[in-house]
């Protein structure tokens, strides 16, 4: 090639370059290149299919991580008061517990800590037993059981009957499974 043709083609355009059958009917910017050919309604009808919707399991798996992480974010914010303040009493904040601020404190730095924990068990069971789907489902099913527990345990009855703190640390404990089993297998995703 000379160097007039070299200083030919840099000037001109992708588009200039291709002309006629080359360039696409539809599309001006695409074109041929040596030895290929525009694809014909029967090449296209044999090509695969590809699905052009998300499949249901990925919207149960968005709504399940948005559950998660709403529950989770609601339910540590009160936890502070909620362990720190006693039940009904006068001229003071709402909690139940009456345990101060030290223990208020070190009950919820071990709820962060463990729910940061425990993805690594999730990993283990998702990737050695169950798989990420089935993961998400059995951990879910945990973390409701954790909320119930929560739940029930700070309900007045049990709250004057001395349960409020036990069932709050038992409840810490399984929740804080439900968010490793179902944090370690939905972002990855």
């Amino acid at each position: 090639m000379s160097s007039k043709s070299v200083d030919k083609v840099s000037q001109e355009s992708p588009l200039e370059l291709y002309k006629g059958d080359e360039l696409h009917p539809e599309h001006n910017d695409d074109y041929l290149r040596e030895n290929e050919r525009w694809a014909t309604e029967e090449d296209m009808s044999l090509l695969r299919h590809v699905g052009d919707r998300l499949p249901t399991a990925a919207f149960f798996v968005v709504l399940t991580e948005f559950c998660e992480r709403f529950t989770f974010y609601g339910i540590t914010g009160p936890f502070q008061n909620y362990i720190q303040n006693g039940y009904q009493v006068p001229n003071s904040n709402p909690g139940a517990i009456d345990g101060g601020q030290h223990l208020a404190t070190g009950l919820g730095n071990f709820f962060q800590f463990w729910c940061y924990l425990t993805p690594i068990f999730g990993a283990v069971i998702a990737d050695q037993y169950l798989g990420k789907f089935k993961t998400i489902v059995v951990f879910t099913v945990v973390y409701i059981i954790g909320n119930l527990i929560l739940t029930l345990t700070s309900i007045p009855a049990s709250i004057h009957h001395g349960g409020a703190l036990p069932g709050l640390v038992v409840a810490m404990i399984v929740i804080g499974f439900g968010t490793g089993g179902i944090k370690s297998n939905v972002s990855p995703m």
